[in-house]
């Protein structure tokens, strides 16, 4: 099924899969091995989560790779790591990053076909660069 004959839904689901898979590969090694960014636990991308740093679901945060990473399973599952994550967060970005993010978690943002196939697109890209 082509992109344009997508629902929002389906176009969600396929930009965040394209996010997650970017988002756990951007700081591996070349085996694909990386560290949870909680536990600092060394795992494969393939075998970790793309876990969130703020829980927000009203879309304003849910494509901002900044607040994404490689998580394990273990440390997502357990909401997150929610302290550790802020320290990996502050010492990665800083300060204003991190505040940045936690205030934009409350925003509502509404994400359209069009920006969906913009996302989608990019990460794409962002992949390509990856394999490089």
């Amino acid at each position: 099924m082509k992109l344009e004959n997508k629902s929002i839904s389906q176009l969600k689901k396929t930009a965040w899969k394209l996010c997650s898979e970017y988002n756990r590969q951007k700081d591996v090694d070349w085996r694909g091995n990386g560290k949870c960014c909680t536990c600092r636990k060394t795992i494969h991308w393939r075998e970790g989560d793309a876990g969130h740093f703020m829980a927000g679901r009203r879309n304003a945060i849910l494509f901002d790779d900044r607040g994404i990473h490689l998580q394990c399973k273990n440390c997502n599952r357990n909401q997150g790591e929610q302290y550790l994550y802020g320290k990996y967060m502050e010492n990665r970005y800083g300060k204003e990053v991190t505040l940045e993010i936690e205030e934009n978690r409350h925003k509502t943002k509404t994400i359209t076909k069009k920006d969906y196939y913009k996302i989608i697109s990019d990460y794409k890209s962002k992949l390509l660069t990856l394999s490089k």
